[in-house]
C-alpha cells in the first residue's frame, strides 16, 4: 500500500512539473500585443512592433519599434536586434496594415509567415489604419490603457454594436482565398483620439476599394450574421416634409431577430439573387406623433420600403467597387455551380452585372413601454 501510494505521489509531481519546461520569464520576453505593417515615402516596407514593457526601472511601460525589411520574418531579426528580449508572436491582438499598402496588388503574401508558422496567433484582429502607421504607434493617450488592449476592446465593443466587422487573421484568409467573396476588415483613424471609421472593403488582389460607414456595417450584418451582438438603427420615414424642422421625423428600433431565404437563378448570362429577410424589431425611438395601435401595418410597410432602398444602394456600391462582402459568389456556386465556373475567375466582374434584389419583412413585436 505504501507502494502505491509514494507511485502516486511520484506520479502528481511529474504531472505538475511538465508545463515547467518551456516556462518563460515574462522579464526575458518581448510579447508582441500589436504589429503591422506600411509604406513609407519612398515605398519601403517598415514592420511595426508594440510591446509591453515588464519593469519597475522603466519609465514607459510600451516599447515600439519601426524597421525596414523585405518580409515579416527578416523583420522579427531585426527587432530582436533592438528590443530587450527575444520577440514573441503568439499574443499578438491586432494586426493592422497601413492604407497605403493597400494601393498594391497581392500584399497579401506578406501575411504567409502568420499562417505557416504555427507560433503565430491567428485570431489577431486584422485592421486598416487610414494615415501612417508610425503615429499610431507612437500614439499614447494618457486616459487609456495600453494601445493594443484600448484597440482591442474597441474594436471589440464597435462590433458587438454592429458598428464594424471583427476579422481575424484566419478568417482573412479565408476570405482571401475564396472565390466567391471578397475580404472586409475594420478601418480606423486617428484623430486626437483612434475612431472607428467603418468596414473597409477589398477586392480580390487586395486592393482598397471603398469603405462602408456605419450605418451600412449594419445593414451588411444583418445579411451575413442574421442577428449577433446589438443592432440599433434611425430611418427617416416620410410622414412629412421636415426640412425647416429642428425635430426631424425619425424612427430608431432594435433588431430582436432576422431570418434570411436566398434564391439563386441564371438566366441570359445574369445570375440573379432574391433575398428575403424576415426582421423581428422593437421600437426604441419615434420623434413624431403616429397611432401605432391602428396604423402599425402601415408603420411595418414605411419601415420596409426604407429599408429595402438602403440594401439596394448598399449593393450597387459594391457593384461599382467590384466586390462581393455579402458573399453571393457561395450561393451561385451551391445553386447554379455550371454558370459559376464560367466566371469563378472574375467573379467580380459576373455579380456587377447581376440582379440582386433584397424583399425586407418587418414585424414590429413591441412598441416600448409607453403609448
Amino acid at each position: 500500500m505504501r507502494l502505491y501510494g509514494r507511485i502516486l505521489l511520484l506520479f502528481c509531481m511529474v504531472v505538475s512539473l511538465t508545463g515547467c519546461v518551456d516556462q518563460i520569464i515574462l522579464e526575458d520576453a518581448t510579447i508582441t500585443l500589436m504589429t503591422g505593417i506600411d509604406l513609407n515615402e519612398k515605398n519601403e516596407l517598415i514592420f511595426y512592433l508594440s510591446s509591453p514593457v515588464f519593469s519597475r526601472e522603466a519609465r514607459l511601460n510600451e516599447e515600439e519599434y519601426g524597421v525596414k525589411a523585405d518580409s515579416m520574418r527578416q523583420a522579427r531579426g531585426r527587432f530582436d536586434e533592438m528590443a530587450t528580449a527575444l520577440t514573441l508572436s503568439g499574443k499578438i491582438q491586432v494586426f493592422v496594415i497601413g492604407k497605403k499598402l493597400l494601393e498594391h496588388p497581392h500584399w497579401f503574401q506578406l501575411m504567409d509567415v502568420m499562417f505557416r508558422d504555427a507560433r503565430f496567433s491567428v485570431n489577431a484582429r486584422v485592421v486598416v489604419f487610414d494615415g501612417p502607421l508610425a503615429e499610431l504607434f507612437a500614439f499614447d493617450p494618457i486616459d487609456k490603457p495600453r494601445l493594443p488592449l484600448h484597440l482591442t476592446k474597441l474594436i471589440d465593443t464597435a462590433n458587438q454594436r454592429n458598428l464594424t466587422v471583427k476579422t481575424r487573421v484566419q478568417e482573412f484568409h479565408r476570405q482571401m482565398v475564396e472565390k466567391g467573396e471578397t475580404a472586409v476588415l475594420t478601418e480606423i483613424k486617428l484623430d486626437r483620439a483612434v475612431k472607428i471609421m467603418g468596414t473597409a472593403l477589398l477586392r480580390h488582389d487586395g486592393t482598397y476599394a471603398g469603405l462602408l460607414e456605419s450605418r451600412d456595417t449594419m445593414l451588411l450584418q444583418m445579411f451575413l450574421h442574421e442577428r449577433e451582438g446589438e443592432t440599433s438603427m434611425t430611418i427617416p420615414l416620410p410622414i412629412q416634409d421636415d426640412r425647416k424642422k429642428i425635430v426631424k421625423d425619425r424612427l430608431s428600433f432594435f433588431l430582436r431577430g432576422t431570418n434570411r431565404d436566398v434564391k439563386v437563378s441564371y438566366r441570359n448570362n445574369q445570375f440573379r439573387f432574391d433575398v428575403k429577410l424576415r426582421l423581428l424589431v422593437d421600437i426604441a425611438e419615434r420623434q413624431f406623433p403616429f397611432d401605432m395601435e391602428k396604423d402599425y401595418k402601415k408603420m411595418q410597410k414605411m419601415i420596409v420600403e426604407e429599408l429595402r432602398k438602403e440594401f439596394t444602394r448598399l449593393v450597387k456600391k459594391c457593384q461599382e467597387n467590384g466586390t462581393d462582402p455579402f458573399g453571393f459568389g457561395v450561393y451561385a456556386r451551391a445553386y447554379e455551380y455550371e454558370a459559376w465556373k464560367k466566371v469563378q475567375d472574375d467573379w467580380a466582374a459576373a455579380f456587377a452585372k447581376a440582379d440582386v434584389r433584397f424583399v425586407p419583412e418587418v414585424s414590429i413585436k413591441s412598441n416600448g413601454v409607453i403609448k
